[in-house]
């Protein structure tokens, strides 16, 4: 009996070994058979004459491709799948690596998280991260999808399923039928309106989750376009002991976005490097405007060691030794602030700000005065106040 051995495995690798020039008869009949009733594609024009693997296999996409036996192994030795021998569902899940999730709190309380891949132990460290950030006082939420090649089909279900306003997940596309997918129920929820980054290394199921965010309005996608793999691949074994890994659907977004082939376009385009200084800017932004501080106009310096002054409209005293723990200058996109000196300018009125280290070319800060500066009569400032800062090329 011919059998699906595993399924729904959502990838950028292609693997492409040397073929034999000639197969059996029974692997060659199996593999036509396969093509023709599972491939999701046009059937190759005259492949009842076809003779050999490679003919077959070339005349479909790129994705698909025939591994030998020992090609299918040592795939196999990747990941551990339960019940080697038994026949696996669609939704099986694969046992693979630990999850690649990591986290960085920034300034705003803004969390940053990072996923690598789409693996099955994903969504619970994502879930670890984000709690981890919460206690740090992370209000705000960046997803970071750049260089993110895929995984799993579940993972990617269960990630949309954390979303707000994203019940659906994606629409499947196979031979003869349509299938409109639900996300995965959670009671554990992102922030409203997180950000997405992507870029055009963001393939497969970082692209259905970007997707399903951007048709459900769920988020804010940052970055360039993404790669363009919206099909999915399974493996079916062959007498040989090699398989072949076949195209058997292409995915697309909940409202009708298409992947494969043509990319995901951000909401907004940054250039390359520039995705998570867009996105920490604009959750900034949004947070300090919830902080009841005042809003200087945005400026613009030279790169470099230069002084920052801002003016304040009575005298102040800015003399105290924890002056320079009151204000925090932020370069935008990291977590790290720049140390700086705080003096109080000839005027009385005016705060001098000078980083202990040159600023970057072409780069954005966030230059943050914290309440509790006292005026020349002691009355304390009841607001903060902030401005967002370019330095020139």
């Amino acid at each position: 009996m011919r059998k699906l051995q595993v399924a729904f495995i959502l990838a950028m690798t292609l693997m492409i070994g040397v073929q034999p020039a000639a197969a059996s008869q029974d692997v060659l009949t199996d593999i036509k058979f396969y093509v023709k009733n599972y491939y999701y594609g046009d059937i190759p024009l005259g492949i009842d004459d076809m003779k050999t693997i490679r003919e077959v296999t070339n005349s479909l996409d790129e994705y698909s491709t025939y591994m030998t036996k020992a090609q299918y192994e040592a795939y196999l030795k990747t990941i551990h799948i339960p019940g080697m021998n038994e026949t696996l569902a669609a939704d099986t899940q694969l046992y693979a690596s630990p999850a690649k999730v990591s986290s960085e709190f920034l300034f705003g309380n803004t969390a940053r998280i990072q996923i690598e891949s789409f693996q099955v132990e994903t969504p619970q460290a994502v879930i670890r991260e984000w709690q981890k950030m919460r206690k740090l006082g992370a209000k705000q939420l960046i997803l970071d999808f750049r260089f993110n090649g895929g995984g799993t089909v579940a993972s990617a279900e269960s990630i949309i399923g954390m979303f707000q306003n994203a019940p659906k997940a994606y629409t499947r596309f196979e031979r003869d039928k349509t299938i409109h997918v639900k996300s995965r129920p959670s009671d554990f929820k992102f922030p409203e309106q997180p950000y997405l980054l992507v870029n055009k290394y963001s393939a497969s199921a970082s692209e259905l989750v970007s997707a399903a965010v951007k048709d459900q309005k769920a988020g804010v996608l940052v970055g360039q376009k993404t790669f363009g793999k919206g099909s999915v691949q399974s493996f079916f074994d062959l007498s040989d002991g090699g398989a072949l890994k076949l195209t058997i659907a292409h995915f697309a977004g909940p409202g009708g976005t298409k992947i494969q082939g043509l990319g995901i376009n951000p909401d907004h385009v940054t250039p390359p490097g520039k995705e998570i200084e867009f996105a920490h800017e604009a959750l900034a932004r949004r947070e300090l405007a919830t902080w009841d501080y005042l809003e200087f106009p945005d400026a613009e310096t030279k790169p470099g060691i230069q002084p920052i002054t801002i003016r304040f409209s009575q005298d102040m005293n800015f003399s105290a030794p924890s002056a320079s723990n009151r204000v925090e200058l932020i370069r935008l996109g990291t977590g790290n602030p720049v140390t700086t000196t705080v003096e109080t300018g000839e005027d009385g009125r005016s705060l001098r700000i000078t980083p202990e280290r040159p600023l970057e070319r072409n780069a954005k800060y966030v230059l943050a005065v914290h309440p509790r500066f006292a005026d020349g009569q002691g009355i304390y400032m009841r607001k903060g106040a902030y401005l967002f800062i370019k330095t020139t090329e």
